[in-house]
């Protein structure tokens, strides 16, 4: 049995962040043989998480975010950890898909489009904050 490919990233959780987080999962796809389309939706997810984490978790004030990007198999597990509020996804309401993206209001995609790229998205509420586990499979 092989071992996972495994890479982890930390940083202090500014909106100023969020470029280097790209880049990180853009590497580990590099280095894991990932397909640039399924590297651009762990990429896009990972964004959309973070920067929410960062706006509404953390209010903008910072925080710790840490990554860990797993390859399984054919799967790929990014997770995100953050130190922020208890998050209850279920108190978000969905967007409305039936107007237009140019008639939408600014905000409220994120978790619907981690939803959307991701085929497994989960999310657990520790004692020390949060962990996001979103999981694309058979990309690898």
């Amino acid at each position: 049995m092989t071992q996972p490919f495994v890479r982890e990233m930390s940083c202090a959780g500014s909106m100023a962040d969020v470029p280097d987080l790209i880049d990180f999962v853009e590497s580990a796809c590099a280095e894991a043989n990932i397909h640039p389309d399924s590297c651009f939706d762990l990429a896009l997810a990972l964004e959309e998480a973070a920067s929410n984490v960062i706006e509404h978790g953390y209010r903008g004030s910072g925080g710790l975010l840490a990554v860990r990007f797993i390859v399984t198999g054919r799967d790929v597990t990014i997770e995100l950890r953050d130190q922020a509020k208890p998050f209850k996804p279920k108190k978000v309401s969905p967007p409305d898909t039936q107007i237009s993206l140019e008639d939408q209001p600014l905000g409220g995609l994120g978790l619907h489009l981690m939803y959307q790229l991701m085929d497994e998205v989960r999310f657990e509420t520790l004692a020390d904050g949060n962990l996001l586990t979103m999981v694309k499979r058979g990309v690898a």
